[in-house]
């Protein structure tokens, strides 16, 4: 797939204002500063073929599955993330939809389930410049480039994908990501360069990024991108400081031109 290029930010009058209403209205609805509106990176990005990848969940004593699956199709895509345990089922469903644009990723809608836990959206409304989300009236910003929780997972490699620089030792990928329940950060993940990472009966040479946050309860999160694979991750390790980590480790996987 052709590599989609962007040569800096550009912000129309029209869309500042309008990040400035959604800044605004967020303000006033949640009785708190806004976060920094200046603009995060954008990167040229070269987007997976579709795939379906199956994953070793863990978290805590709890051990299942989890599948991966990306569908793009023409300018839109699809990216599903499904948990599943023994006995319990399902305990953990993420879909992201939306657009590919020269930014890469541009989600319309997230959805989050988790178990015992009714279903969280966000929704990017980009029309408003807004973010909002069912069931609070908490809003934020929409500014170019922003991820989803689920999201990033792919933006990530497709950045890597097309740059192998930017996650050379020593670099930093700079990513927005918002969640379902209103909450939205700078994620700044390092490159700690070429790791071994151990597969089932294989190994592999996998670049390890890891977002280091600076509120103790925000989310720590580890990812190990295969150069082999599109920059895909074969191992993924998040934390959240509240509860035990979320820990996946591919098993296998079918990709598609």
């Amino acid at each position: 797939m052709p590599t989609v290029r962007r040569s800096g930010p550009c912000v129309s009058h029209r869309r500042r204002d309008l990040l400035t209403v959604a800044a605004l209205g967020w303000a006033a609805s949640s009785g708190a500063a806004p976060p920094e509106l200046a603009p995060t990176p954008v990167y040229s990005t070269r987007l997976p073929p579709a795939f379906t990848w199956t994953y070793a969940l863990q978290r805590g004593a709890l051990s299942g599955t989890g599948e991966l699956s990306w569908r793009p199709l023409a300018s839109t895509y699809q990216l599903k993330l499904e948990g599943k345990v023994v006995v319990i089922g399902a305990v953990l469903t993420q879909v992201s939809r939306g657009r590919t644009d020269p930014t890469g990723l541009a989600p319309q809608r997230f959805t989050d389930r988790r178990l015992r836990r009714a279903e969280q959206a966000a929704v990017f409304d980009r029309a408003a410049g807004k973010i909002t989300f069912t069931g609070r009236s908490t809003q934020r910003p929409l500014v170019p480039g922003v991820q989803d929780r689920l999201s990033w997972m792919v933006q990530l490699p497709a950045i890597a994908q097309a740059d192998p620089d930017r996650v050379r030792a020593g670099a930093a990928v700079v990513l927005r990501v918002v969640g379902a329940r209103g909450n939205l950060d700078v994620w700044t993940l390092r490159s700690q360069g070429l790791q071994t990472v151990q597969l089932e009966g294989r190994t592999v040479q996998a670049v390890k990024l890891t977002r280091e946050p600076d509120d103790p309860d925000d989310t720590v999160a580890e990812i190990w991108l295969d150069p082999q694979r599109h920059h895909l991750p074969v191992r993924a390790r998040l934390t959240d400081g509240r509860s035990d980590p979320l820990e996946l480790l591919l098993q296998s996987g079918t990709s598609r031109p």
